[in-house]
């Protein structure tokens, strides 16, 4: 291979190797022809200019080798990533949420009326009546959740107090919940103070504009 073949890095190598060389053979003393043998100077001298030319010969070779595994090697393909808003969750559509629950029990809770005794219904309790509301509701909690498919069943406690009134007869929401002697003094004008709290369970049932109550019953006792 000539200089004409050599790559600029290479070509500056061996000039460098080939300059080290001549340093090494002008230090080495005129070989007197008389003398037997060869000093033991010269003798290193000529291991080490060996040692340099092997070096120099063989020192651009790794960078040659590297440099075409470099060129033949296949680029690995671009990994795409994922955005963690195209995963699709679906935590939403598990189970109703709390401001789900909430709602639906405060509309229970105010479906609960004093009517004229012919309004009166118990075959659809959460169904709207017109009248006054028995209950102002204050807060509640959520004490279980159960789905299985399509449906959940919620057990929460329901904590209201009642509102002044009197009247004929209570109909819809909490009807069934007030013990009979509280709703005697009610409609006779007697409202019962304190707190008032309410175990039901209610069960959802999931729909295509999503979670809707459709039962509201008695919890069962712990």
């Amino acid at each position: 291979m000539g200089p004409a073949d050599l790559r600029p890095d290479d070509l500056r190598v061996r000039l460098r190797c080939d300059y080290a060389k001549a340093v090494w053979f002008a230090q080495m003393p005129p070989m007197r022809t008389d003398q037997p043998r060869m000093n033991i100077r010269r003798a290193a001298l000529i291991c080490v200019a060996g040692i340099i030319t092997a070096t120099c010969s063989e020192k651009s070779a790794p960078d040659r080798e590297k440099d075409a595994n470099t060129a033949e090697a296949p680029r690995e393909p671009a990994r795409e990533l994922v955005r963690e808003s195209e995963v699709e969750t679906g935590g939403d559509e598990l189970r109703p949420d709390e401001d789900k629950i909430g709602e639906d029990c405060v509309a229970f809770v105010r479906s609960t009326k004093v009517v004229p005794a012919r309004a009166a219904t118990t075959d659809c309790p959460g169904c709207p009546v017109g009248g006054t509301e028995v209950f102002a509701f204050r807060h509640m909690k959520t004490d279980a959740v159960s789905c299985s498919g399509d449906t959940c069943t919620v057990v929460v406690t329901i904590f209201s107090v009642f509102n002044p009134g009197a009247g004929e007869t209570i109909a819809g929401g909490l009807t069934g919940w007030i013990p009979p002697e509280q709703r005697s003094a009610y409609l006779s004008g007697h409202t019962p103070s304190g707190e008032q709290a309410y175990r039901i369970q209610i069960t959802y049932k999931r729909r295509a504009e999503g979670w809707r109550a459709v039962e509201f019953d008695r919890a069962p006792v712990e």
